[in-house]
């Protein structure tokens, strides 16, 4: 009888242990030198899932691929081209897509400091950040669920132009929020105790001012959505990366760019789905709020159409219906929207996710 009772008591406890809220620490966050982490890429078109709380399910079962693949390498900064910029750099990260982008941080057994990047911008051309006034403060140990802080952070921009290097100061504001923990859905594999953490940055440079007799460049605003998931038992990298990031001068993006990463296979696109996808199209886009969205269904299909901002949160359900095969307008009217850019979200059956960026003057 004893025997049982212990036993009860052991699987009880270790239910619980396998569901208990990640913390993230130094010791289970900080990556070492030489670690890379393969990632699937996902179709861009996908929506972040934005479900926060306690003991929730994030279902990202619909995320779909094309076989692309890419890694992040963690290397000594010190091996790097530009760390004379950043001495104090403890860890550098570069992808395998460009080895010419490099972030630098700096950690310790309380927080992890970015120190700065080096990474070439279209339309500036190779642009060497350094945080050497203020550096921004990207998490902090331990960080549990319900954790949240904002920090300022500041330096300088330097930008190889066809004329020389050219400074400018920058100074910016990052919110890091643990706002959800729980069971994260993919179409594979169930994972349980999972730590959502969103990051949210915005920059703004000083003007440039060019060598004579060039015009002086207006500020540029830099504009970072991050949302990463983790388990530290699992991967000190995250498990599902989402990064919504844009560059603008006088209230034009410049550019922007939009990576979904996922260290688990999922699978291709489906041809309808990109046939679905081409077929999507919003006009006019930019729009002063009244627009129309186009999309050719080849059978009886659940639409469900809403409008997010960057960080994938509903502002706008514009309709949620069944729709028969064949071609449809939906007319929608967004006026009493900020002016700024915005996701229209087409989730099909409850299943296939696509989004289109709209711009909202």
């Amino acid at each position: 009888m004893k025997k049982n009772i212990f036993a009860a008591l052991l699987f009880i406890s270790m239910s619980f242990c396998s569901i208990a809220q990640p913390v993230l620490t130094q010791s289970n966050h900080i990556i070492p030198f030489l670690d890379s982490t393969l990632y699937y890429v996902a179709d861009t078109n996908s929506v972040l899932n934005d479900t926060t709380g306690a003991d929730i399910v994030i279902d990202y079962a619909y995320l779909r691929g094309y076989g692309v693949t890419q890694k992040a390498y963690y290397i000594d900064p010190t091996t790097t081209p530009q760390t004379s910029d950043f001495p104090t750099a403890t860890l550098a990260e570069q992808t395998s897509l460009s080895t010419q982008n490099v972030i630098y941080s700096l950690s310790t057994s309380t927080e992890i400091k970015n120190l700065g990047f080096v990474a070439d911008i279209t339309g500036f051309g190779v642009t060497t950040a350094k945080y050497n006034t203020d550096p921004e403060e990207i998490i902090r140990f331990p960080f549990a669920y319900g954790d949240s802080y904002t920090d300022p952070y500041a330096g300088v921009f330097s930008v190889n132009t066809g004329f020389g290097t050219v400074n400018t100061n920058a100074a910016g504001n990052v919110t890091v929020q643990a706002d959800a923990w729980g069971k994260l859905v993919l179409e594979t594999i169930t994972i349980d105790s999972v730590l959502r953490i969103k990051r949210v940055e915005n920059m703004v440079t000083d003007p440039i001012v060019m060598p004579s007799p060039l015009p002086t460049i207006s500020p540029i605003t830099v504009d970072v959505s991050m949302v990463n998931y983790y388990k530290p038992s699992l991967s000190k990298a995250p498990l599902i990366s989402f990064v919504v990031s844009s560059y603008s001068q006088n209230g034009s993006v410049v550019q922007s760019n939009k990576t979904i990463l996922s260290q688990y296979p999922m699978s291709f696109v489906s041809v309808e789905e990109i046939k679905i996808a081409e077929s999507i199209s919003i006009f006019p886009n930019p729009t002063n709020g009244n627009s129309s969205l186009s999309i050719q269904l080849e059978k009886p299909t659940q639409v469900k159409i809403e409008v997010l901002n960057l960080l994938g949160q509903q502002v706008f359900e514009i309709q949620n219906k069944t729709l028969q095969s064949g071609k449809h307008n939906v007319n929608f009217e967004l006026s009493g929207l900020s002016s700024g850019t915005y996701l229209v979200s087409i989730l099909l059956n409850n299943k296939t996710k696509i989004a289109k960026k709209l711009i909202l003057e």
